[in-house]
């Protein structure tokens, strides 16, 4: 190898380890300045409410504060592109769920790609639907919506936060796996559909346990099953789905937080630890419960394998249900 070769060779193994240096010293250093918490939906909703709790302990345990924003719009696309559009630094993060991540990219495009261009950081609750009919429903079981759905197919209604929604998603999986088909009746939103439910003119509803609860204590809804692994703590006297026969029907709700795709793993690695104690303590536990929610302490591969096995998941209820969302 002549000098000049032996010269250049050594000038990029220097910025090579001056890049990397860099990079160490800058991990080691993270935070410096606070952080953005971005929420795709806007003030007040649950998403927001447990994201705000959520921000505060997570502030605490990094040593920095953490602001939470709300970029509502497009069906949460909006913030959700904004992070995966940001500078790869760790310092803009997304708060997102289920319905983001894993269900909206099967039903329309999207201006990112959810598994390319965002990292997942942890997961931090977890939430099943609970499926409930009127009190004064003819239909008692689960067992007894799938008999009555096979023999009156198409008759039998349910409703929805709209087409494309964890709401629907949650119906029609159950749908699929016990092969019968119910009319799908998009609202607003689900709850805007109890008084429907109430009334006789809607069937079935899908909705979170700390919603439906206070129906069901009142003794105005009849709570069928949860679609969970495990029967909810809200809950402990309503089956499951698969102890109803509906194995494989399970559609829990999960949310977590996101960076950048390009963010360096030693960065990621120090947001995680962060949210993980969060997730993990009992404070934080014991608010979630308030809201309806399980504490879940998932790390970022843990939380990258859900992405991924709902993306496939819900694509093929999409397909098989042929469920489209007119943009």
């Amino acid at each position: 190898m002549s000098r000049t070769a032996r010269t250049g060779t050594a000038f990029a193994w220097l910025i090579a380890c001056g890049s990397l240096a860099a990079a160490a010293a800058c991990a080691q250093e993270f935070p410096s300045k606070p952080l953005r918490l971005i929420v795709p939906l806007l003030p007040g909703s649950g998403t927001d409410v447990v994201a705000r709790t959520f921000a505060n302990a997570f502030g605490q345990a990094l040593g920095r504060q953490v602001v939470v924003e709300n970029k509502a719009g497009a069906a949460t696309t909006l913030g959700a592109n904004f992070v995966a559009k940001s500078t790869p630094d760790g310092y803009t993060l997304l708060v997102a769920t289920t319905s983001t991540l894993a269900v909206l990219p099967t039903v329309q495009s999207t201006p990112y790609d959810t598994v390319k261009d965002l990292a997942p950081v942890a997961a931090f609750s977890i939430a099943p639907f609970v499926l409930c009919v009127s009190a004064e429903s003819r239909l008692k079981t689960l067992n007894d919506l799938i008999a009555i759905a096979r023999a009156e197919p198409g008759k039998l209604t349910y409703a929805s936060s709209g087409t494309g929604t964890m709401t629907q998603m949650a119906v029609e999986l159950v749908s699929v796996v016990a092969k019968i088909n119910l009319l799908h009746v998009p609202y607003k939103g689900v709850t805007g559909a109890y008084p429907d439910v109430l009334g006789g003119r809607i069937d079935l509803i899908a909705d979170a346990p700390a919603s439906t609860l206070p129906q069901i204590k009142a003794n105005k809804f009849r709570a069928l099953a949860v679609t969970a692994l495990k029967r909810s703590p809200m809950l402990p006297e309503v089956p499951t789905v698969g102890e109803a026969g509906l194995k494989g029907a399970e559609a829990e709700f999960v949310t977590g937080i996101l960076v950048q795709a390009g963010t360096p793993p030693q960065v990621i690695a120090k947001l995680q630890r962060a949210a993980l104690k969060v997730a993990q303590g009992a404070e934080f536990k014991d608010f979630l419960a308030l809201q309806g929610y399980e504490a879940l302490s998932a790390n970022s591969a843990d939380f990258a394998k859900h992405i991924k096995d709902g993306l496939a998941k819900w694509a093929a209820v999409v397909k098989e249900r042929n469920i489209k969302v007119e943009q």
